[in-house]
């Protein structure tokens, strides 16, 4: 629960991490280290520490004790974000051959396909991905990113409404809506948006800063895009993992050395 809790940034990082060590921990002493809980140590590693040399090594003993597909999942989100495609593209069909209708297998399948821009793909086994399930906010919200990138934004906009009708506690969609938005050019209701999550945020509620990057990078607001990117870092975002390859990023890459980039 903690480790899904920070990992989909429904709850601050740095404190869902710090229970699920301990839980961990708890776990560990009661019936020793699973396949299961080394799999689970590793994506934490990946996702909040950024040793995923560490974490692939843990991946890969797990797969061999009893090899599963949340654990090629897990291998298919680190090759992904480490740009090794061919390894991920072998994880993703080691994870097929586990069990394709994993919950979470069809998004973490989209965000590969994104990774890799190739968002016509990503399209395709999106909508598959949606008809097997439905009700999972973030392969609606990969999904969703995946229209905007091929210039579907009124497809994409009502894809990123429904993911958050599904998940209304997770305020980083409707950051990825307002970024959408302001790229169309609706100005007001961007503002709208982004007024709440900072209210939000004045409440105690955790916004994740990672979302809120490309948000005001889309209003060119790039000195605030960066303060977030800072934020974001401070907070140990569990979105980190994916900067080198997400494309919500790319207009940022062209900043000049000397940046927070670099």
């Amino acid at each position: 629960m903690y480790l899904m809790l920070g990992m989909y940034g429904a709850r601050p990082p740095q404190e869902m991490y710090r229970e699920f060590l301990e839980a961990q921990s708890d776990a560990i002493a009661l019936c020793g280290l699973t396949p299961e809980l080394r799999a689970d140590r590793a994506h934490a590693l990946h996702i909040f520490e950024g040793k995923w040399e560490e974490a692939e090594a843990e991946l890969l003993l797990a797969a061999e004790e009893r090899p599963s597909a949340t654990i090629y999942v897990r291998l298919i989100l680190l090759y992904s974000a480490r740009g090794r495609f061919e390894q991920a593209l072998e994880s993703l069909q080691k994870a097929h051959a586990c069990d394709r209708f994993w919950p979470t297998l069809p998004a973490n399948e989209v965000f590969f396909w994104l990774a890799h821009r190739d968002y016509d793909f990503a399209i395709t086994r999106g909508k598959e991905g949606l008809d097997l399930q439905p009700y999972l906010h973030l392969g609606r919200s990969y999904y969703a990113q995946a229209l905007e990138f091929s210039g579907k934004t009124e497809q994409a906009l009502a894809e990123y409404r429904l993911a958050q009708t599904l998940a209304p506690d997770i305020p980083w969609l409707a950051a990825l809506e307002a970024a959408c938005l302001a790229r169309m050019g609706k100005k007001a209701e961007v503002v709208a948006i982004w007024e709440r999550l900072e209210c939000g945020r004045g409440q105690q509620q955790y916004v994740d800063a990672y979302y809120m990057v490309p948000l005001l990078e889309a209003l060119g607001r790039r000195d605030d895009a960066f303060r977030e990117l800072e934020r974001a870092l401070e907070e140990n975002s569990s979105a980190l993992y994916m900067i080198d390859v997400d494309p919500k990023m790319d207009s940022l890459r062209s900043d000049p050395p000397g940046s927070i980039w670099c």
